[in-house]
C-alpha cells in the first residue's frame, strides 16, 4: 500500500522488439513489415493513423483535383445559381474520401497481430527507451532493442505582416473549408502551390500564386516550370514569379506583393495559403540529448537509416534525405529489409521521382542538366527530347504542348535523369525512372516495343534518337567516354 503523500509508482516498462514513433506513410511501412515477420510492434501516434498523405496531403489535395476537375467538366460557372452549392458539395467530398480511408486504417491497424497503436506523444528517454504521454496526461514506457523515428514535417509559415490567423491556411487546414474562398492567394510555386492554384481556380476562386524564384517549380528545368505558368494563366489564375508577399493590410483584404518591377495590390484577398517547404518534426523527442544529430534540415542518417546512436534509427521526412510519400515508403521497405536480414549488402537508395498534378503534368526523376554537366562534364551528357506534339497520339489528342526530355551518358545511354511534361506525365515517367534508378541505358530502351498509339511511344524516339546519334560517331564517342574513364580513374587513385 502506497504511504499518503508518496509518490506514485512508475508503471513498468513494456516490452517490444521495436517502437515505431510516428504513423505515416514511412512509420506505417515499417511497422506492418515487422509485425508480419513475427515482430511486436509498438505504433506510437498522436494524430491521425495516415500521417499527412492520408489526413492533410496527397489523399486530400488529388481528390480535390480529380473533382475540381470534373466541375469544371460539367460547366458550372461562378455566379450560376448551382455553383456555390456545387463547390461545397466538391469539399465535403474531399472530406468524405479523406475521413473513410482514416477510419479503413485505424481499423487495418487495429486488426494486425503483433501491432500496438499507442495514442500519445512520444520522447526517446534512451536508446532503448521510449516515453508516451498519452492526451489525459497517462504515461507508458516501452523499452525495445530498436527505435524508429518517422515523425514526418510541417508547413513552415512565414511571418507576413498584417496577416490575422483566421485567413492563414497551410495543407494542414486547407481541407476543412466548406467552400471555396473568393479569392486565395497561394505563397509559393512548388509542387503544392501550383496543384492548389490549379484546383481553386477550377472551384471558382479567384486565385493569385506568388512564387520568390524566377520562376514556378524551381526544382524542375525551367520550361516545365513555364509550361505549368501557362496552364495556370490559361485557368485565369495571376501568376507572379520573381516576387515575394509582404504585407496584408486585413481592413483593406489587401496583399502587397514586392515585384520586380516595384509593388503590386493585391485586392481582395480572404486567405493566403502558405506552401513554400516543410519543416522537420525532430524537436522534443529528446534525440539531441541522446546523441542523436539533428540539423535544420531533419535527422542526420547512414545509407542504412541509422542515426549516431546505435539502435535508434530515422526515415521519412523527418531526415535529411527523404521529402516525399514514396521515399518515406521506399525507406521504410529498405530498413525492414535491413533490420531482417543485415548481412545482405544495401543497395543504394537512389533518386526519387517526383510529379506535379497540374495541368499539364510534370514528372521527373534525376538531378539536373547542371549538377550532371558539374559532375561528369558538358561533353559527356546527352539530351534528346520529343515534343507531345509529334507523336501520333499527341496528333489524335490535339496537343500543343509537352515534352518528354531524358539526359544520357554519351556512348553507353545510361538513363541520368528524365522529365515529362504533359498529359498523364507521372504514368510516362515510370519506365524512365525504372531504367534510371537500376542504371539502364537508352540501348536497351530504344529495344523496347510500345502499344500503339500511346503517348509512351516518345520514350522509344527518346531512345532511337539517341541510338541513330551515336552509332555514326562510335570513334569519337568511344574517344570522349575513354577520357572520362581515365580522368574518373585518376581522381580515385591516391
Amino acid at each position: 500500500m502506497t504511504r499518503p503523500g508518496a509518490a506514485s509508482p512508475e508503471p513498468p516498462a513494456e516490452r517490444f522488439d521495436a517502437v515505431v514513433v510516428g504513423a505515416g506513410s514511412g512509420g506505417l511501412t515499417v511497422a506492418y513489415g515487422l509485425a508480419r515477420l513475427g515482430k511486436a510492434v509498438a505504433l506510437v501516434e498522436s494524430g491521425p493513423v495516415g500521417g499527412d498523405c492520408t489526413n492533410v496531403g496527397c489523399v486530400p489535395s488529388k481528390t480535390l483535383l480529380q473533382a475540381a476537375r470534373a466541375l469544371a467538366a460539367r460547366g458550372v460557372r461562378v455566379g450560376d445559381p448551382a455553383w456555390e452549392g456545387a463547390a461545397a458539395e466538391v469539399l465535403a467530398h474531399v472530406r468524405s474520401q479523406r475521413d473513410a480511408l482514416r477510419a479503413r486504417e485505424d481499423v487495418d491497424v487495429a486488426s494486425e497481430p503483433n501491432l500496438a497503436l499507442v495514442r500519445g506523444r512520444a520522447r526517446l528517454q534512451a536508446a532503448d527507451r521510449v516515453g508516451v504521454i498519452a492526451a489525459d496526461g497517462a504515461e507508458r514506457t516501452l523499452t525495445a532493442a530498436i527505435v524508429v523515428v518517422a515523425t514526418g514535417a510541417r508547413p513552415i509559415v512565414l511571418d507576413l505582416p498584417g496577416l490575422p490567423p483566421e485567413r492563414t491556411l497551410t495543407n494542414e487546414n486547407l481541407f476543412d473549408l466548406v467552400r471555396p474562398p473568393e479569392h486565395l492567394a497561394v505563397v509559393g510555386g512548388g509542387a503544392i502551390g501550383a496543384e492548389m492554384a490549379t484546383a481553386f481556380a477550377r472551384l471558382g476562386s479567384r486565385v493569385t500564386l506568388v512564387e520568390a524564384a524566377p520562376r514556378l517549380l524551381p526544382a524542375s528545368p525551367a520550361e516545365a516550370g513555364a509550361a505549368v505558368a501557362d496552364g495556370l494563366r490559361a485557368l485565369g489564375v495571376a501568376v507572379f514569379e520573381g516576387a515575394k508577399a509582404e504585407r496584408y493590410d486585413p481592413a483593406t483584404r489587401a496583399l502587397h506583393v514586392a515585384t520586380q518591377g516595384g509593388s503590386t495590390v493585391v485586392d481582395g484577398v480572404d486567405r493566403v495559403l502558405f506552401a513554400v517547404g516543410r519543416r522537420p518534426n525532430v524537436e522534443d523527442l529528446g534525440l539531441e540529448a541522446l546523441g542523436v544529430r539533428v540539423a535544420r534540415g531533419g535527422v542526420a542518417t547512414d545509407r542504412a537509416h541509422r542515426t549516431a546512436v546505435r539502435g535508434v534509427y530515422a526515415i521519412g521526412d523527418a531526415t535529411e534525405r527523404a521529402h516525399f510519400t514514396h521515399a518515406a515508403n521506399a525507406q521504410g521497405r529498405r530498413l525492414v529489409r535491413h533490420l531482417t536480414a543485415p548481412w545482405l549488402p544495401l543497395v543504394p537508395e537512389g533518386d526519387y521521382p517526383a510529379a506535379t498534378f497540374t495541368d499539364p503534368e510534370v514528372a521527373q526523376v534525376g538531378p539536373a542538366l547542371e549538377e550532371l554537366q558539374a559532375r561528369f562534364g558538358a561533353d559527356l551528357v546527352a539530351t534528346h527530347r520529343v515534343d507531345l506534339k509529334d507523336l501520333d497520339r499527341g496528333y489524335v489528342d490535339g496537343l500543343q504542348a509537352g515534352f518528354i526530355e531524358v539526359h544520357a551518358m554519351r556512348l553507353t545511354g545510361r538513363v541520368l535523369a528524365a522529365t515529362v511534361v504533359g498529359p498523364h506525365a507521372a504514368e510516362v515517367v515510370q519506365l524512365l525512372v525504372w531504367l534510371q534508378r537500376r542504371r539502364g541505358s537508352l540501348w536497351q530502351l530504344s529495344r523496347h516495343v510500345v502499344a500503339y498509339p500511346a503517348l509512351s511511344e516518345g520514350l522509344k524516339k527518346v531512345a532511337d534518337a539517341f541510338v541513330f546519334a551515336t552509332l555514326p560517331a562510335l570513334p569519337r564517342e568511344l574517344g570522349r567516354y575513354g577520357r572520362h574513364r581515365w580522368r574518373a580513374l585518376g581522381r580515385r587513385r591516391p
